[in-house]
């Protein structure tokens, strides 16, 4: 008798998400690794460089962790130049990255050729990025990136000793990133198109291995919002988003299959360059719903969230403002912890609330393991974010048959669409009128939310997500299956 196939194997890179940080993408991770025991799961996070991460989330017996890659960590790699090259460096490789990545029109297949290089020279890297010939050249490569003129991109502005230094050190971070060995498998998950393909880009170089990209929010989108909100300096700006746009059009131009949660985000891609013919539109889906209950009828509006900038919980302090103004029993909650890293944001947004003296009338009441009973406990359900993929809390909230007033920003409108109230990002009027509208209107909210649990029903369920996850990671790894019997 012969022994039964084994199960392909996925490899899934994350990025900050999961399995040791709570949130959307986390909680889509979850779903979909759990949900299809078909496949041999192996997770490798990259994460945040520090104290080591507590794993927030049990992984079911055919999903394990394959290691964990530590970047971004405040410390120079580069302590002290050299004046000679070890044996085995190579002072081009920064200047290379630099040009592959910032240049406007990046030679993604020299940015892979420069990243195999790391993989197989693991030791050569601090050397290289240590050599006085390897941060010359990496100067006079950057002076010429600074010197394009396209008439698409605006003109780089003066970069500063600073400047250059930063990207020298996260540019050895990419070339330390790439070189971590990956695990054999038979397709490639990528969860965004950052910092978590670098892997996933050699290991699709040296072994044809078939790369699947989900994005949930459109990373370079994302890289743009941070630099426009932030208060980095122009150069840093520059840097920054230079940097995310060369990683996501490498990403783009080496998938096999991009997958993103939403139209909107396909229209980005494709904007950005991506081939249409790979785009693969994947929603996000929630466990099937039970019936639905009437909302309470108490006047409490209800976010579930990360508090990140993102989420432009600041904005939403003020609609409660607003609201409170011309209701003033209404009350708001809160739910969900800050972001790793945006620890200050938070306690910004705290500071806020007190100048505000909202007092108790909007709280910030922490982490929940229970989402669907606090959405029951809403009248309204409320999301003021400035980016989005699609919402797994507006999803939830829809479960719940509850009304949703949320942002018009990715595709929060084709979820929304004839079942709940959009404003656009930062519309602090246009977000209260909606909620003091449901609010004094329940059996028009009651209406709104009966047809969004509804079109969760026919649309955004958990079977219906993975089923598609299911036929493009089987037709993947067939093609990996054959790939190998044919040589």
């Amino acid at each position: 008798m012969r022994p039964a196939p084994r199960p392909p194997r996925i490899l899934m890179t994350t990025e900050g998400t999961y399995p040791f940080a709570v949130g959307g993408v986390s909680s889509w991770c979850h779903v979909v690794v759990g949900g299809l025991p078909e496949f041999d799961w192996r997770i490798l996070p990259i994460h945040a460089g520090g104290r080591r991460p507590a794993q927030l989330f049990e992984l079911a017996p055919h999903v394990e962790l394959a290691g964990r890659i530590d970047v971004w960590s405040e410390q120079m790699p580069p302590r002290r130049h050299t004046s000679g090259l070890r044996r085995g460096a190579r002072p081009g490789l920064p200047g290379d990255l630099a040009r592959a990545l910032l240049g406007w029109r990046g030679d993604h297949a020299a940015l892979v050729d420069a990243l195999v290089w790391c993989r197989a020279h693991p030791d050569a890297l601090r050397p290289t990025f240590r050599s006085i010939e390897a941060w010359e050249r990496f100067v006079a490569e950057l002076e010429l990136i600074v010197a394009e003129r396209h008439p698409d991109a605006a003109p780089a502005p003066e970069l500063d000793a600073v400047d250059a230094a930063t990207l020298y050190q996260r540019l050895y971070w990419v070339a330390r990133t790439a070189s971590v060995e990956t695990p054999r498998c038979d397709v490639l998950h990528v969860t965004a198109a950052g910092w978590a393909a670098l892997p996933a880009l050699v290991d699709r170089r040296i072994r044809g291995t078939p790369l699947l990209l989900t994005e949930h929010g459109v990373y370079v989108r994302e890289a743009y919002l941070a630099a426009a909100r932030g208060g980095a300096s122009a150069g840093e700006r520059f840097l920054a988003t230079r940097l995310a746009r060369g990683l996501s059009l490498a990403t783009y131009e080496a998938a096999d299959v991009i997958a993103p949660v939403t139209e909107a985000n396909a229209k980005w891609e494709v904007g950005l360059g991506a081939d249409p013919g790979k785009i693969c539109v994947i929603h996000n889906g929630i466990p099937a719903p039970g019936a639905s209950v009437a909302a309470p009828g108490g006047q409490k509006v209800v976010s579930i969230g990360r508090i990140d900038p993102l989420k432009d919980v600041q904005t939403m302090l003020h609609v409660a403002v607003e609201v409170g103004r011309r209701m003033p029993d209404a009350r708001f909650e809160y739910w969900g912890p800050a972001t790793a890293g945006q620890e200050p944001y938070a306690r910004a947004c705290e500071q806020l609330r007190r100048r505000l003296e909202l007092g108790d009338r909007f709280l910030f009441m922490g982490r929940t393991e229970t989402p669907d009973e606090i959405l029951r406990g809403a009248d309204v359900v409320l999301l003021t974010s400035i980016s989005e993929g699609m919402p797994m809390a507006i999803l939830e909230a829809m479960a719940q048959a509850r009304a949703v007033v949320a942002t018009g920003v990715g595709g929060v409108p084709d979820v929304l669409r004839g079942c709940g109230v959009v404003a656009p990002s930062g519309d602090v009027d246009g977000l209260a009128t909606g909620v003091t509208t449901l609010l004094r209107e329940p059996e028009f909210a009651a209406r709104l939310g009966q047809r969004g649990f509804d079109r969760v029903c026919a649309r955004y369920t958990q079977a219906l997500c993975l089923a598609r996850y299911r036929s493009v990671l089987s037709q993947l790894a067939g093609s990996a299956a054959v790939a190998a019997r044919t040589g």
